[in-house]
């Protein structure tokens, strides 16, 4: 069965290998049993197989049918038949072909010696035209060279070397090879005749002053010899023209020093207005003597002020005069010839006479990068005078003298005078320095400007912030300190201000830098010591906010909550704890202009209030039932006061800042809601607890029950109940906020340093438990270690727990 198989699927596939075979077979078994079930079918396979065998025996039997119909004698002797006749054609097609091409060559031969005559009759035709003009333009050359007809010689010339050089391969003809070198000795004799007027024209004998149409034409017959002559015929009128120059702006001459260089330009535009009036128009255009003329004064200055600068440290105001000359006098020839002046100088006839001057594209200005540091530095020195006042020991009386200005009845400034100062010299400075150079020496300045950003945070901005001593601090009975917590928020404005503006600043630098050094030009690391500041100044705030608040905390310590008997009102602290906390947050929100800074501090208020309460509740307990409604009501106006942090009486009720403080309260909340629940009956004491707390853990009941006061006697009990009513319910979780809470939290101010102001901030509180002040451990990791340690093993601690109680 298997063979008739594989015929079946490879009919039209040509024979297969027994390994190929074998495969098909295989495959067809897999397809047809699948699995065990299938062989319950093998008898409907079987007869389907029956089937596809005698399709292909049909199939054979056609196929050879076919064959045995295509294979007849008679049709294949008729096909070879016509296979012969069709390759007779051929060969006679080939026969003809040959014959047409050998008529064909017969008939183009004579055709094609006819096309060489005529191109060779053609050439020797030329060739005796211009042999015959040669010898007409020569003998017209010869009459004129005793003359002084210099614009036909011109042309004579020009024609008689023109026609040499087509005739040069017939140099060795006897006739023209004569003629050739008496064409050359009347093109020397007409060479040394027009040197001998330009000579003429170059002494100005006033005896024998030069015809100048005479020199125009004689430039004429120069421009047809062309080459070094000519270049030696410009050079040496450059040299004439600039000779004065050199001799009176000598750089060893008091002349040639830097104070003079405008001196050098105004000599040069009168000898530039000469040769405009009086040469200009004797030279062929093509010559550009003007630009040569401009190109090679410029050399020459370029290399006295390179050794004169060269010689010492020049003076700031002498080199931004010579500099300043230097660059009018660069864009009037550049508007002039309508080209960068580094376009003009290029390619000057002189370049390679000089030691210190390039072939490549530069300008006279370009010698003073080097040498520009002596502005920067003067520009560094600037900076440092500018900021003098505002530095070191005097600048807190910098500072009280802008607060002053609010009791005489003046606008107190928003930011520090001497900020914006700062930023305005450095846009004058910036742009007065992009009128000279955009290269190396802005990149340096760029540096002076950070350089002077940080010490102005470090310095002005950080040193404005005083530094408060505790004992001062404590003599002032918990009253806020108005005008430090101005300060501060003056100095946060205007590190924000200067933040904002460096980036400005960077932008305009690196728009005005030269390409090659935009990369280099970045203030980040300024802006992060701006940023530093802002955190410091949130953080003076609100140590002046701890601080204030600490009498009203020392209350809740001092209050007898255990003996309360009943609830009446909000308690006495609690007024002055709202009325400060709203003094700080009244000035906080008239003088930070900045709304994401008023919240960023409001953020960190609530955390540090919270903790703070929270603390203060903590080490007051027991607190008993009427305790805990007591603090519980006084939450909910704190709750409030915080709630207008921002901005009084927020419109919505479902804000993320809304959000945040009911977070950081509820928790708080929560705690005392089970603190005051009864404890009779105990079971639905615990079943309260599970239901507000969520957590089985041992040791935050017993917080629970420290904070009633409940004694340990009835505690006994209470734990036997909580361990059964937990044992039962696997939805309670192994922690909850109160596994952080520290019950012996430590006393005295929480931010106590700027620094102490990263151990809080908006996130810090979004997390399960209290305020991170308030838990125990030194950071996220811990946390994390405790809360897996706790999961691990929270049975375990309940049953120590409870097995330690039971003895």
């Amino acid at each position: 069965m298997a063979p008739e198989i594989n015929g079946s699927s490879n009919d039209h596939a040509g024979p297969s290998s027994p390994a190929e075979t074998t495969e098909k077979v295989m495959t067809r078994l897999a397809q047809s049993f699948p699995d065990p079930s299938s062989l319950a079918r093998h008898q409907q396979i079987q007869a389907r197989l029956q089937l596809e065998i005698l399709d292909v025996k049909d199939k054979v039997a056609r196929l050879k049918a076919e064959l045995r119909r295509d294979q007849d004698p008679s049709k294949m002797s008729r096909i070879q038949s016509q296979i012969g006749q069709l390759m007779l054609q051929i060969n006679v097609i080939r026969e003809k072909a040959a014959e047409a091409e050998a008529i064909v060559k017969n008939i183009t031969t004579d055709v094609q010696r006819l096309d060489v005559a005529k191109r060779n009759l053609t050439g020797a035709i030329q060739t005796l035209e211009r042999w015959a003009m040669l010898k007409q333009a020569h003998q017209q050359l010869k009459e004129l060279l005793p003359t002084r007809r210099y614009r036909d010689m011109s042309q004579a010339l020009a024609a008689v070397m023109q026609l040499l050089t087509p005739l040069r391969s017939l140099s060795t003809v006897p006739a023209v090879a004569e003629l050739f070198k008496a064409a050359e000795d009347d093109r020397k004799r007409a060479q040394e005749k027009v040197a001998a007027e330009m000579d003429t024209f170059f002494r100005n004998d006033p005896n024998r002053p030069p015809e100048l149409k005479v020199v125009t034409e004689v430039c004429m017959v120069i421009d047809v010899l062309g080459g070094d002559f000519k270049n030696h015929i410009v050079e040496r009128y450059l040299q004439l023209q600039l000779a004065e120059y050199r001799r009176i702006f000598r750089s060893t001459d008091e002349a040639g020093q830097l104070d003079n260089v405008p001196r050098r330009y105004a000599w040069f535009r009168r000898v530039v207005k000469h040769h405009d009036e009086e040469n200009a128009t004797l030279f062929p255009p093509s010559w550009d003597v003007t630009r040569l003329l401009v190109a090679s004064f410029a050399e020459y200055t370029r290399a006295d002020l390179a050794n004169v600068l060269g010689k010492g440290q020049p003076n700031v105001a002498t080199l931004l005069e010579a500099l300043q000359a230097t660059l009018d006098f660069e864009a009037a020839f550049a508007k002039r010839f309508e080209k960068p002046f580094a376009e003009i100088t290029a390619g000057g006839i002189l370049s390679q006479s000089l030691a210190n001057a390039t072939t490549t594209n530069w300008t006279i200005s370009s010698v003073f990068d080097p040498y520009f540091g002596v502005y920067v530095e003067a520009q560094d020195r600037a900076i440092a005078d500018m900021l003098s006042a505002y530095r070191g020991a005097r600048s807190r009386s910098s500072m009280e003298g802008v607060m002053s200005r609010e009791s005489e009845d003046v606008p107190v400034p928003t930011v520090l005078p001497s900020s914006t100062e700062l930023f305005y010299f450095y846009g004058q400075t910036l742009e007065q320095c992009g009128k000279y150079t955009t290269g190396e020496p802005m990149r340096r300045l760029a540096k002076v400007f950070a350089k002077w950003l940080k010490i102005y945070s470090d310095e002005v901005l950080l040193a404005g912030l005083k530094k408060v001593d505790p004992a001062s601090r404590r003599s002032m009975e918990g009253r806020a300190n108005l005008n430090e917590i101005k300060t501060a928020c003056m100095i946060l404005n205007t590190a924000d201000y200067c933040q904002n503006t460096s980036l400005q600043l960077e932008e305009r630098v690196r728009d005005k830098i030269a390409a090659e050094f935009k990369e280099d030009i970045s203030f980040q690391a300024e802006r992060d010591t701006f940023t530093t500041v802002m955190s410091t100044c949130i953080s003076f705030i609100l140590r002046e906010l701890e601080a204030t608040c600490e009498p009203a905390f020392a209350a809740i310590l001092k209050t007898p909550w255990i003996h309360l008997e009943n609830v009446s009102g909000r308690s006495a602290y609690i007024v002055d704890l709202v009325g400060s906390i709203k003094q700080v947050a009244e000035i906080v929100r008239a003088r930070v202009e900045s709304k994401k800074y008023i919240r960023n501090f409001a953020d960190k208020a609530v955390g540090l209030v919270i903790t703070r309460f929270t603390q203060s509740v903590i080490r007051s307990r027991p607190l008993k039932k009427i305790g805990a409604e007591q603090i519980l009501l006084d939450v909910q106006a704190v709750k409030a006061c915080l709630l207008d942090l921002p901005e009084p009486h927020p419109e919505s009720g479902s804000n993320v800042y809304t959000k945040y403080v009911t977070k950081n309260t509820g928790q708080l909340e929560t705690m005392l809601k089970v603190v005051l629940a009864p404890d009779d009956p105990p079971e639905g004491f615990v079943q309260n607890y599970c239901l507000l707390i969520g957590d089985r853990a041992f040791t935050n009941f017993q917080k629970i029950l420290d904070l009633k006061g409940t004694p340990r006697n009835d505690q006994q009990k209470l734990l036997d109940i909580f361990l059964s009513v937990t044992s039962t319910k696997d939805d309670l979780s192994d922690t909850s906020f109160l596994t952080h809470l520290d019950m012996d939290p430590p006393s005295g101010q929480i931010v106590t340093s700027p620094s102490s102001a990263n151990l809080f901030s908006p996130t810090a509180t979004s997390g399960g438990g209290l305020p991170n002040l308030l838990r125990s451990g030194s950071g996220e990791g811990g946390e994390r270690d405790r809360t897996d340690t706790s999961k691990a093993f929270g049975d375990f601690r309940r049953l120590v727990s409870f097995a330690t109680r039971r003895e």
